[in-house]
């Protein structure tokens, strides 16, 4: 289920007790490569570390996988990433390709890494939560960093996996999942793209500049039809094969929501209150994603924060 989920590529980091080191075995572009090569290590008592990309930035290749390797004093650390980093490639096409070619020119030793990754050190604002595993040197634990769940027994990153996705929002049957993902291009060949500036999902309307897609209020005649999508916490634009962050265009979160239905929300303490559509609409509103009976609305850093739904009577 995680690889359908996130099936643009695994790696996996198996602590072998006799060697006392980790094993790393990254670059599986197919599902049956992958678990021929894991399976022997699911059983219990194994120390296992498995991740399912998902593109958000980067190509689809074996070398974009991960785990990527940190140069330490006592050796080589292996990073595992769920997120998207606030960081400048200049190396390769992956922000956490990116982190750990960074932190190896450090010349870094175990602690200091935990140090500048850990929750409130120096790369808090970069890491932009994000959710790190990093295998280290002698340590036979993982070193988590983020908001991680438990899942069956397991550490996770997200739960994502366990539901149905679709391109209106998230199913709970766990049978289906979307039907593809849409391929991601490099930055240069958004510029391409630049005659498809106003993209309409359903009652709410988008602006891409610079890959990332503002919500828009303004009167310009849309140019393309999309869809919206979770994932990782986020929500994302998809149209003519491309996938775009959906940004907030606010400092601090407004007290309405609007989904692609046109319904409109009233936040009140992670709860909602359901209007009928067509109602007038005020000024600042977040941009939400329905699911049942839960609302996924964008806040001031474009994380998808789940609402529980109150319909109002007579809606």
């Amino acid at each position: 289920m995680m690889w359908e989920a996130n099936s643009h590529g695994a790696g996996f980091c198996v602590w072998d007790e006799k060697s006392r080191t980790w094993i790393m075995k990254k670059g599986f572009m197919k599902f049956e490569a992958l678990w021929n090569e894991v399976e022997p290590y699911t059983r219990e008592g194994s120390i296992l570390v498995v991740h399912f990309r998902i593109v958000s930035r980067g190509r689809v290749c074996p070398e974009q996988t991960h785990p990527f390797e940190i140069k330490l004093e006592e050796g080589v650390a292996y990073l595992f990433h769920n997120g998207t980093l606030e960081i400048q490639i200049t190396q390769g096409s992956s922000d956490t390709f990116e982190l750990a070619y960074r932190l190896s020119q450090l010349g870094l030793n175990k602690k200091q890494l935990k140090l500048l990754l850990r929750e409130g050190g120096l790369l808090e604002r970069v890491r932009a939560h994000s959710r790190f595993a990093v295998c280290l040197p002698d340590e036979e634990e993982p070193f988590l960093v983020g908001q991680w769940e438990e899942v069956g027994g397991l550490k996770v990153s997200n739960s994502y996996w366990c539901f149905g996705r679709t391109y209106t929002g998230l199913s709970k049957s766990r049978r289906s999942f979307y039907s593809y993902y849409p391929l991601l291009l490099w930055e240069e060949e958004w510029e391409e793209k630049e005659d498809l500036l106003i993209v309409e999902v359903g009652a709410l309307r988008f602006k891409v500049e610079d890959g990332v897609a503002y919500p828009y209020f303004g009167n310009e005649f849309p140019s393309a039809e999309g869809e919206i999508i979770p994932r990782e916490d986020g929500l994302f634009l998809v149209f003519d094969g491309l996938s775009y962050e959906i940004k907030p265009s606010y400092k601090y979160m407004p007290r309405w929501a609007l989904d692609p239905d046109g319904v409109l929300y009233r936040l009140d303490n992670y709860r909602l209150i359901a209007y009928p559509v067509g109602g007038k609409r005020p000024k600042q509103v977040a941009i939400g994603l329905r699911d049942g009976d839960v609302l996924y609305v964008l806040d001031e850093t474009a994380l998808a924060v789940p609402y529980e739904v109150k319909e109002e009577d007579g809606c």
